[in-house]
């Protein structure tokens, strides 16, 4: 997210406001909202300042500073989460898309996870960003998707990926510590447990993401010897 374009879409998506909401909350109008949105036109100083403002972020994040999105008072009480954000379009159509994973940490966005969404089969796939400083803390699932009071913050934007809660899988590209080898964890929403359960089901694996772990589990083979 090197532009302004690219930030303002990213925190609206955080923040889940519309266009029409963000053209209410600034008096910016529709045309020129849309034109800061495409990259047309950068937005003047005291635009940047209604646009943070509406968001309630830091303007110096949004004119491209690499500082924490979110402002000094919201660190104070970080929601907790994630938020897919759409990276590109991945493989041989328009339907099945790649996202980055962020999780709230610090009061900043952390990028944790690639996602890869399978609209036709209502799938999801899962690598973590293997960041050195705790990536043994990603090797196995995050323990949230069973759980039926936390497993909504992997859930929760599904609308805006085009996913059905009732049928949808959910595949974790994870390591087995032990044999350092790559280890799959299937999983499938159950209604009656209100989470994701453990599943029999065999994905088709999305060879990115299985490069991602092979170059982790060499990295382990490596520092283990």
């Amino acid at each position: 997210m090197n532009t302004i374009a690219e930030r303002i879409r990213f925190a609206m998506n955080v923040r889940n406001v519309k266009q029409v909401e963000m053209v209410q909350k600034t008096g910016i109008t529709k045309g020129a909202f849309s034109s800061y949105l495409s990259g047309n036109y950068n937005p003047k100083k005291d635009k940047l300042e209604l646009i943070a403002d509406a968001l309630d972020i830091n303007i110096n994040w949004l004119m491209g500073e690499n500082v924490p999105m979110e402002n000094s008072s919201a660190k104070d009480n970080p929601a907790t989460g994630y938020v897919f954000y759409k990276e590109m379009e991945y493989l041989l159509n328009d339907t099945d898309t790649a996202y980055i994973g962020f999780q709230t940490q610090y009061g900043a966005l952390i990028p944790r996870y690639q996602i890869y969404v399978n609209v036709s089969l209502n799938e999801m796939h899962i690598v973590p960003i293997f960041l050195r400083e705790d990536s043994k803390e990603y090797y196995q699932y995050p323990k949230e998707l069973t759980q039926p009071e936390s497993y909504e913050i992997f859930t929760k934007d599904f609308a805006s990926i085009h996913m059905t809660l009732a049928t949808s899988q959910i595949y974790y590209y994870g390591i087995n510590e032990k044999t350092l080898e790559m280890e799959i964890f299937s999983f499938a929403y159950s209604s009656g447990k209100n989470c994701y359960v453990a599943s029999d089901c065999q994905p088709v694996l999305c060879d990115e993401f299985v490069r991602e772990i092979e170059k982790e589990v060499l990295y382990l083979r490596k520092v283990s010897r």
